[in-house]
C-alpha cells in the first residue's frame, strides 16, 4: 500500500511527459518475501526508480532486466528463487527462503496513463478490488491475450488495459473474483487453457481524519501521507497554511458538530481528535460517534475523555461509545515529543 500511490502518480507523470517506463510488479510469491503480491517499482529510462518490490535485494538486478525488456518492447516475468543461501544464479546472497515472480512491462506514455487510471480507480474504490494480470500466454495461438494485459474486476463490466485476445481468459478470471478476494494478500494464480492470470487484491487506503491543526498534527499528517493513507486535516478556522500539510486535504469546519457535513465519514474512517479545546473536541467526538467511524482516538488524559462521556450521558447522548473509541489515543511505545506521539498514534 505504501508505494501504490507514489507509483500511480509516477505513471501519470510519465504519461504527461510522454516518457516510456518499465513497471515491475510482484505477481506470485511462494514462501517468504519482503513486499508481497502487488509490490511495485517503476523504472525510468534514466535508471531512477519509484517504489520497491523487495527490501532492496533484487532492485538493481531488475533494473538491468528492465533495460532489456524496454529495448525488446515485450513484457515478461522474471523469477527469483531465494530458497538457497548462496543464490548462485544471481550472486545476490538473498537467503529470504522464497520464490517471487516479477512481471516487467515496458509502457509507452499511453499505456502508463491507462494503467495509472486502472490502479487509481482501484484505490479510489470504497472496498477491496481485484486486479487480474496476464503473466503467461502462448502467442502462437490465435487471439491469445498478451502478457501484461490487466483487468479491474469490479462491477458487471471489467475495466481493462492491454490485449485480452478473444477474452475467454478474461471471462474465466472474472468468475474467480471471489476466490481472489478470499486469497487476499497471498495473491492467486489461475490457468485457463494455457493462459496464466495472476490476481491481486487492492485495498483502498486508510481514511484518516485529524481534527485540529496544531504543531503536533504535522508529524501525524506527514507520516500517514508517507504510508499512502488518505489524510484530511480539519480546523474551525480558515486554513491559510495548507502547505504545512503536504499530501493531506485541508478542510475548514466552523462548527465542530457539523463535521459530518464538511467531511465524508464512513464506517471505515479512522479519526483523531486533537484540537486542544474541550468543547470543540467534545463536539467532534459526538459527530464521529454518530457517524459510527471505525476508529476514534482522542488526545489527552483518560480522565478528560471520561468527563466528555459523562457530559454526553447527562445531555442524553451515548452513555457508552462502544469499542471504537481509544483514549488516550496511541500505543505506549515510549519516547517524548510530537514525533514520538505521532508514531504511537499511527501504530
Amino acid at each position: 500500500m505504501t508505494t501504490h500511490r507514489a507509483v500511480v502518480e509516477a505513471l501519470a507523470q510519465a504519461a504527461a511527459d510522454n516518457e516510456p517506463v518499465v513497471l515491475a510488479t510482484v505477481v506470485r510469491v511462494t514462501g517468504s518475501s519482503y513486499g508481497g503480491v502487488g509490490a511495485r517499482m517503476l523504472i525510468r529510462v534514466d535508471g531512477s526508480t519509484v517504489g520497491l518490490v523487495s527490501g532492496g535485494c533484487v532492485e538493481s538486478d531488475l533494473a538491468e532486466h528492465a533495460r532489456r525488456v524496454n529495448d525488446a518492447g515485450r513484457a515478461e516475468v522474471v523469477r527469483y528463487d531465494t530458497r538457497e543461501d548462496d543464490d548462485a544464479p544471481w550472486g545476490l546472497g538473498l537467503g529470504c527462503n522464497g520464490v517471487i515472480d516479477v512481471l516487467l512491462e515496458p509502457l509507452q506514455a499511453k499505456d502508463a496513463g491507462n494503467l495509472s487510471t486502472l490502479i487509481g480507480d482501484a484505490l479510489a474504490s470504497g472496498s477491496a478490488s481485484v486486479l487480474a494480470s496476464v503473466i503467461r500466454a502462448d502467442d502462437t495461438k490465435s487471439m491469445a491475450p498478451s502478457v501484461g494485459a490487466h483487468a479491474l474486476l469490479t462491477g458487471d463490466i471489467p475495466q481493462t488495459t492491454g490485449d485480452w485476445g478473444n477474452r475467454n481468459a478474461l471471462e474465466s478470471a472474472a468468475s474467480d473474483t471471489a476466490d481472489a478476494l478470499a486469497a487476499s494478500r497471498r495473491g492467486l494464480v489461475r490457468e485457463y487453457d494455457g493462459v496464466e492470470v495472476a490476481f491481486e487484491v487492492v485495498n483502498p487506503p486508510v481514511q484518516l481524519v485529524i481534527c485540529g491543526s496544531g504543531p503536533d498534527v504535522l508529524p501525524i499528517s506527514r507520516t500517514a501521507a508517507q504510508l499512502g493513507w488518505d489524510v484530511t486535516v480539519v480546523d474551525h478556522r480558515p486554513v491559510t497554511h495548507a502547505e504545512r500539510f503536504p499530501g493531506a486535504r485541508v478542510v475548514e469546519c466552523k462548527e465542530a458538530q457539523e463535521l459530518g457535513a464538511a467531511v465524508r465519514l464512513t464506517n471505515k474512517t479512522a479519526a483523531v481528535v486533537m484540537s486542544h479545546h474541550y468543547t470543540r473536541d467534545m463536539d467532534y467526538v459526538r459527530a464521529l460517534l454518530a457517524a459510527n467511524v471505525a476508529y476514534l482516538g482522542v488526545l489527552g488524559p483518560r480522565a478528560r475523555t471520561e468527563r466528555m462521556l459523562a457530559d454526553f450521558a447527562a445531555s442524553g447522548g451515548p452513555a457508552s461509545p462502544g469499542k471504537t473509541l481509544f483514549a488516550p489515543v496511541g500505543m505506549d511505545l515510549g519516547g517524548e515529543g510530537p514525533e514520538a506521539s505521532a508514531l504511537s498514534i499511527i501504530a
